[in-house]
């Protein structure tokens, strides 16, 4: 008689399992040796109004594979494409990653120049129409360590510069460590609202992603949403609880080497959360990009 099918099975994933292992040993003796270089990458999305308040397609504008395209989700079990999505050039650097989303606005305002269209971006802009700024970072390995330190250091500061609004986003999307890995062999980010509110947060975020995947390690002593009550709190919405909290997490990211070459983009943001200022979801965002609105 042959050995049992679920021995063979077992045997495969033993095996499988044997070869993350390694993989991962070999990415964590690389970055504790050499350090992480990473590559950003974007995905975010927006929709456009009527003047009347009504979606309006981004297909009748946008290709679905274009670097401003369009996005489809699935209503009652029917696929439309209401999303605008912009597909940046991946980056090394925040500004260049910015530069080249701004780039795209101003092909997609061509696109679209003279119909008359508001430009909404955030968590929740339009009721049942959930935005998402995903985050590609490829060059440093996924781990636990890694997500905790981005939830900290992204999702917690866009919480608290986000209105009330935005919640009911939560909890279907924009959850804690949610991720997606890519066929590249880097992953995507995917708790961040669409960011694409303004110029200054969209850098802030690319800066604050950066500094997280590459310092994650020392961030691990400054991640109070490793606390169920700071977890709790984001997402509740108990903005004292998270305001202190982010006042921990700045103080992790001031301590990291790579806090100096981008404390002008990462500053404004916790100014803004000090201030308890938020980001208006019903604004017309081109402006705050200086994208001349053609109606």
């Amino acid at each position: 008689m042959g050995k049992p099918r679920y021995a063979s099975v077992a045997g495969r994933g033993e095996q499988l399992l044997a070869q993350t292992i390694r993989i991962f040993v070999k990415s964590w003796k690389s970055e504790a040796e050499s350090g992480v270089t990473v590559k950003l990458g974007a995905d975010p999305e927006f929709v456009l109004l009527s003047p009347e308040g009504k979606v309006v397609p981004a297909s009748r504008y946008f290709p679905p594979d274009g670097a401003a395209g369009c996005d489809s989700v699935v209503v009652r079990g029917v696929r439309r494409w209401p999303l605008a999505e912009l597909r940046p050039e991946p980056a090394a650097e925040p500004d260049a990653l910015a530069a080249d989303v701004r780039r795209l606005l101003a092909t997609a305002a061509r696109m679209t120049s003279g119909e008359p269209l508001s430009w909404l971006a955030g968590g929740a802009p339009v009721r049942g129409l959930p935005l998402g700024g995903h985050i590609h970072l490829s060059g440093a390995a996924l781990t636990g360590e890694r997500l905790r330190a981005l939830d900290n250091a992204v999702a917690l500061p866009l919480r608290l510069l986000e209105p009330p609004s935005a919640e009911s986003r939560r909890p279907r999307y924009g959850s804690l460590g949610d991720f997606r890995k890519q066929p590249h062999g880097g992953f995507e980010y995917r708790t961040p609202p669409s960011w694409l509110v303004s110029r200054l947060v969209a850098r802030g975020v690319m800066a604050l992603s950066k500094v997280a995947a590459e310092h994650a390690r020392e961030l691990s002593a400054f991640r109070p949403l490793d606390e169920e009550a700071v977890r709790e709190a984001f997402y509740g919405g108990d903005r004292e609880v998270l305001s202190a909290a982010c006042e921990r997490v700045y103080a992790g990211i001031v301590r990291t080497s790579g806090y100096r070459s981008y404390a002008a983009l990462i500053d404004p943001l916790f100014d803004a959360i000090r201030d308890r200022r938020t980001w208006n979801e019903t604004d017309d965002f081109r402006r705050k990009w200086g994208i001349v609105v053609k109606l």
